[in-house]
Order: structure tokens, then C-alpha cells, then sequence
């Protein structure tokens, strides 16, 4: 077994190299927030859009555990004038709690909740999508089918957590190889919170839910707004042909109005990001 084509830091640790750049005098600097989530509180940072009044809003999922960068197409956004909000799933970072998928579905929705309701967030809330990358991606997916009011959703090279959960009920090689790597966030605890279960009981609740955690299986229920969806066709952490492709028809099958770029790269999320920032701007919200 080569234990790179399994290698889950490069899966969930996307959007890493593009860092905060300087920003321009008309940009807010980002403020750190903090988001009610079940039985914690997320930590977030906020950029604010450039412009006068209430402004369109992004959510932005990074990869898993969600650090503190902040990618370039977040303050390349927030100059275009999108308020951009970054959450740390519970049980990652600054964020209490712990991780699972369940709870990060919550945080999607509590993420989307607080930009709608809370003052400070200045947004507009009719007009509100998500953007995600790797387990963020699968996030940003999840949060825009269970909520139909987000506008839009992009998913650059996302990780289909059910499918990841079916191949390690499958393959016992495939299922130790993430255990070693989780293993190594769980031994830092600052950076990841897996809960009283520990990593055994983290992998065993999604393989358990594999079922109905899948992508393909929520096409339907996003088949109402614009998506937008990346994938890399040599990714060897979400291989094309079991993550992006399923997704892909089965939103084709559903007649979603989506718009699918494959690219010849691997699971690198700037390859789409020019794509997926022009498409925010052109479809999200008939601006």
C-alpha cells in the first residue's frame, strides 16, 4: 500500500499555501467572532466586504482541522465586496466542543444562522451562499441542501465523507491509514478535539452514517440555486472518479443549474479558485 494515495493531512489540511495577503486601505482588517454551535461556541473570523450598506455574504469552510489562514480568494472576495465569514468547526482550533460530522453540519447551519440574525455581521440576509474546500467542500454541500434560503454553494475538490466512511467499513489498509494520521491531530489537542470516543469512535460514527452522508445523495435537494463544483483529475486524496465525478451526475441527473470545472491538477484548490471567485460573482446573486 502506498500510504501517500491515503494521505489525510493532504485531504483535510487544503487552502494552506494561500495565505492572507496585504491588505488594501479600503479593507477592513478580519475581527475574530464568536458563533453559538450546539453545545459550544465556534471561533470565526469576519471580513468585511468593501461598500456602503448591507453587504452579500460567503461562508467559507476550510479544509479539516479549519486553522487560522485565511486563503486568498477569502480577502479577494471581501475586496469585491462580499462580507466573507470563516468559522473553526467545533472541536478544531480556538473553537470548544469536539469534532464529528454531525456537529460540523451543525456548525454549517449555526454559521449561516448567526450571519442572518446577528447585527454584527452587517450582511444582507436574503443573500447569503458557502464555499468549501476538501471536508469543507462536503460542509458547504451539506449546509446548502438542509438549508434552501443559501443562495449558492462551491465545493472546490471536495471530500465525500460518505464515501471516505463506506471505504473504511471496506478496507481495512485504507481505514488504518487515515487512524495514523488522525491520530497525529488527536495527539495535539490544541489543534483537534475528537471527544470522549476518541479517533475510534469518530471514524466509527461516520462509517456507521456512510449511508446517507454521501454528496450524490443530496443533489436533489440542491437542485433549486446555482452550484458550482472543482475537482482535480489526478487528486490522489479525493480521487476523482469516487468523489467528484458521482457528485457531478448525479447534480446532471437532478437538472441542478451547476457548472463543473475539472482540472488536470490534484487536490489543490487554487487551480479553481479564479473560477470559483468569478462564479460567486456572476451567478450567486443576480448582481
Amino acid at each position: 500500500m502506498n500510504k501517500d494515495t491515503y494521505d489525510m493531512k493532504a485531504l483535510m489540511i487544503a487552502l494552506g499555501a494561500a495565505l492572507l495577503p496585504g491588505l488594501a486601505l479600503a479593507q477592513e482588517a478580519p475581527r475574530g467572532v464568536s458563533i453559538p454551535s450546539g453545545d459550544a461556541a465556534m471561533s470565526a473570523r469576519l471580513l468585511q466586504g468593501v461598500g456602503e450598506g448591507a453587504r452579500p455574504a460567503v461562508v467559507l469552510f476550510n479544509g479539516f482541522p479549519a486553522g487560522p489562514n485565511i486563503p486568498r480568494i477569502a480577502t479577494d472576495l471581501q475586496k469585491a465586496g462580499y462580507t466573507v465569514l470563516l468559522p473553526q468547526y467545533r472541536g478544531t482550533g480556538a473553537s470548544g466542543g469536539a469534532i464529528s460530522l454531525q456537529h460540523s453540519r451543525e456548525d454549517g447551519a449555526a454559521a449561516v444562522a448567526w450571519l442572518k440574525t446577528d447585527p454584527a455581521s452587517g450582511v444582507d440576509a436574503t443573500k447569503i451562499g458557502v464555499i468549501g474546500v476538501s471536508y469543507g467542500g462536503w460542509v458547504a454541500l451539506q449546509t446548502a441542501a438542509a438549508d434552501h434560503s443559501v443562495r449558492c454553494a462551491v465545493a472546490l475538490v471536495p471530500a465525500d465523507m460518505g464515501v471516505i466512511g463506506a471505504r473504511w467499513g471496506a478496507d481495512a489498509d485504507y481505514r488504518a491509514a487515515w487512524k495514523t494520521d488522525l491520530d497525529s491531530f488527536a495527539a495535539e489537542p490544541e489543534t483537534t478535539r475528537f471527544g470522549p470516543d476518541g479517533v475510534d469512535g469518530f471514524m466509527n460514527a461516520i462509517t456507521r452514517d456512510a449511508a446517507t452522508s454521501g454528496l450524490a445523495q443530496r443533489a436533489a435537494d440542491l437542485a433549486d440555486r446555482p452550484i458550482f463544483v472543482a475537482g482535480g483529475r489526478k487528486d490522489p486524496a479525493a480521487p476523482f472518479t469516487d468523489h467528484y465525478a458521482p457528485l457531478v451526475e448525479a447534480l446532471r441527473v437532478a437538472k441542478a443549474p451547476f457548472a463543473a470545472l475539472e482540472f488536470d491538477g490534484g487536490h489543490n484548490p487554487s487551480e479553481a479558485s479564479a473560477a470559483a471567485q468569478s462564479f460567486i460573482e456572476r451567478t450567486c446573486f443576480g448582481r
